[in-house]
This record gives structure tokens, C-alpha cells and sequence, in this order.
């Protein structure tokens, strides 16, 4: 069976290459490659390089690269393409990854809402009909819009996505608009058995559909000196959640520079203007709050939002055990809320996060210490 499951790998042609006793080593360290995210195509060769250290040196691979988890780890860490790396932060940097996100939240959503109101109203009760059945599936479209305007944003536009954030919210109230004018359409829904298997089913469609091709970093060599720090200034605030004034702060050497020197180009002297704006940021002393803070913000308003309609049910009763479920649930997420603003939690967070940019930044420069 193993041998049937090596065959099926794209390493496997290599792992078949190394003796029998190294064999689960060579598979176990490629396992972990791809789950650092390394690139299925460059496994084979990172295991041959590691082959041929073994052979030469005459030792074990445990002996000489360490465990084979960590060892695939760390250089998986390495093989990780630029732009994955740049962009790994983000839920989906492609149009194809939006639509996976989009099916898998509204499968996710379908299924533990179908399970919810399963208990709740009763399993063969249809809880969802008329036009409330355009409500899931149009706002999980219009959230895939908007975070594909972050997307945007973290690339270095700044101006689009205030467009699409702009179109998403009109888009928004067009659909509670008309949700309130379909009131008098009823339309059967389904019973409240079948939304949880059609959530699954949608989660099982998002798994299957082929991954995005990958994205090379940009091409600004011929780029003037004005068009390549306009844009790292906006790679800064955009990816980097820089503010204008930090932003240029940041760039004042470099321009600094450049006015002195004026030869070449600025992609020339300082290389990508991607992989630059990744140094400055890891060199940034503060560390990376405000994204933080406002990841918190979000969650908790949708928190304070579903305290509110439990609150509501509450006040118009009856009292069941379901509702007295739903608030303890919600007591839960509140204290979870609660604890995660402490400055302690907020500091130490950033500070992780601080430490993560300055190790791809080591990575992306090729000089690693790990």
C-alpha cells in the first residue's frame, strides 16, 4: 500500500531512489514541505539535494538534517514561492481562491445553520422561504467582493477597492431593499433537514475546484524612480497597514538616496519593489498593532450583533431551552471577546507577528538564520 501511494505522489519517482531504510524519512519530510506550503514541484529536487548530502557524508538523514517534520518545515518555509509568501496572510490572493472562500463560507454557514434550526424548529419544519432564500447566497457574494477589494488593496491599489467597498455596501442595502419588497413572494423553501447536506455539498465542491495558477511578483524594471516609490509607499499602507506619514518615513533614505545617485533605477538598486516594501516592514521597530485591533473590532461587533438578537428573543419569550443554549453559547464568545482585548494578549500577538515578517523577509532575501 505504501509503495501504491508513493507511486501516486509527484515525489515519489525520488523517494523510490533512496534506500529502503530512508524511505519513510524522505516521505515524512515532503509531507511536511507541502504542508509549509512549499510548491508540489520543487519537493522532488529539495529531497534530492538532501539524497545526495546523505550518500556523500555517509550518516543517516536524522543524524544530519535532524528530524524529518522539522526538517520539512523549516524547508518548506524556504521553498515557498514570493508571492506566497508575501500574500500569506491573506484568506485568497486569486479569483479562484475567492470563489473557494465564498462556497466554503456559505457551505460552513448552510451547515451549521441547518443544524441549528434542525434543533431548534424542528427537522422537517421549513424554516427558510419566500425571499429569504436570496439572502445567504447574495450577502456571501457581496463579502467575496468586498474582501477581494482587500485583496486589491494589499497589492498596492489603494483607490479600486474604495470603489468596490463602495459598490459592495450599495449592493447590500439593494438586497435588503429588495428582500423587503419580495415580503408578499412565498416561495416553499426547503426542509430544514436538507440545508445542512447542501452545505456540505457546496464545502465538498469549494475542496475540488482547481487550484489558482501562481502569481509572479511585479515587473517594474523599467519603472521610474516616481512611479516605483509611489507604489511601495502604497504596498506599505496597503499590505502593511502603514499610515501616509509612516509610509514616508520609511521611504525617506531610499528616496534620499536615489536624488543622490540618480543612475540606474530604483528597481535596479533596491530590487523588487514587492520584496523592498517586505524589508521595510521588517524593519519596522512598531510592531503591526492597528491590523490587529481592527480584526478584534470586527469580531466584536458580530458578537455584540447576535448579543443583541438573543437579547431581543429574550425580551418577546417564550424562554426555551434552546434560547437559554444560545445564550450560554453567546456568554462564551462574549468572555472570548472580553479576554482578547487585554493589552498582554494584543502585545504578545503583535509581537508574533512582528517576528513572522521579519522571518520572510529573511526568507525572501535568501538568508535565513533558522
Amino acid at each position: 500500500m505504501r509503495n501504491q501511494n508513493r507511486k501516486r505522489t509527484a515525489w515519489g519517482a525520488e523517494v523510490g531512489l533512496w534506500p529502503e531504510a530512508d524511505r519513510e524519512w524522505a516521505e515524512l519530510a515532503a509531507g511536511a514541505m507541502i504542508f509549509a506550503n512549499a510548491p508540489v514541484e520543487a519537493v522532488a529536487p529539495a529531497l534530492a539535494e538532501v539524497r545526495e548530502s546523505v550518500a556523500a557524508s555517509g550518516q543517516g538523514p536524522t543524524e544530519l538534517f535532524g528530524a524529518a517534520i522539522d526538517f520539512g518545515r523549516t524547508g518548506g518555509r524556504r521553498l515557498r514561492r514570493p508571492a506566497d509568501i508575501l500574500e500569506g496572510a491573506l484568506p485568497f490572493n486569486s479569483a479562484s481562491g475567492a470563489i473557494t472562500v465564498m462556497l466554503v463560507t456559505l457551505g460552513m454557514l448552510l451547515l451549521v445553520l441547518g443544524i441549528w434550526i434542525g434543533f431548534s424548529d424542528g427537522w422537517n419544519a421549513r424554516t427558510f422561504a419566500g425571499p429569504v432564500l436570496l439572502l445567504f447566497p447574495m450577502l456571501t457574494v457581496l463579502v467575496a467582493i468586498g474582501l477581494w477589494g482587500w485583496v486589491l488593496r494589499t497589492r498596492g491599489h489603494l483607490r479600486a477597492p474604495l470603489a468596490i467597498w463602495g459598490a459592495t455596501l450599495a449592493g447590500a442595502a439593494g438586497t435588503i431593499a429588495l428582500m423587503s419588497g419580495l415580503g408578499g413572494f412565498e416561495a416553499p423553501g426547503p426542509p430544514n433537514w436538507a440545508i445542512a447536506p447542501v452545505g456540505l455539498a457546496l464545502v465538498l465542491a469549494a475542496v475540488k475546484l482547481p487550484e489558482a495558477r501562481p502569481r509572479a511578483l511585479l515587473d517594474d524594471t523599467h519603472w521610474d524612480d516616481l512611479r516605483y516609490f509611489a507604489h511601495a509607499a502604497n504596498l506599505l499602507r496597503g499590505r502593511y497597514l502603514f499610515t501616509r506619514a509612516r509610509a514616508d518615513r520609511a521611504l525617506a533614505e531610499a528616496r534620499g538616496h536615489r536624488r543622490l545617485s540618480g543612475t540606474g533605477t530604483a528597481a535596479a538598486e533596491f530590487g523588487n519593489v514587492e520584496l523592498f516594501a517586505a524589508q521595510l516592514a521588517a524593519a519596522e521597530r512598531t510592531v503591526p498593532k492597528r491590523g490587529i485591533l481592527l480584526r478584534r473590532a470586527g469580531f466584536s461587533l458580530i458578537v455584540a450583533f447576535f448579543g443583541f438578537t438573543i437579547g431581543a428573543e429574550f425580551f418577546e419569550g417564550p424562554v426555551t431551552a434552546w434560547l437559554v443554549i444560545q445564550s450560554a453559547m453567546w456568554l462564551c464568545l462574549a468572555v472570548m471577546v472580553v479576554f482578547s482585548w487585554r493589552p498582554s494578549r494584543i502585545n504578545a500577538e503583535a509581537t508574533k507577528r512582528q517576528d513572522e515578517r521579519r522571518a520572510d523577509a529573511r526568507t525572501l532575501a535568501g538568508n535565513d538564520g533558522d
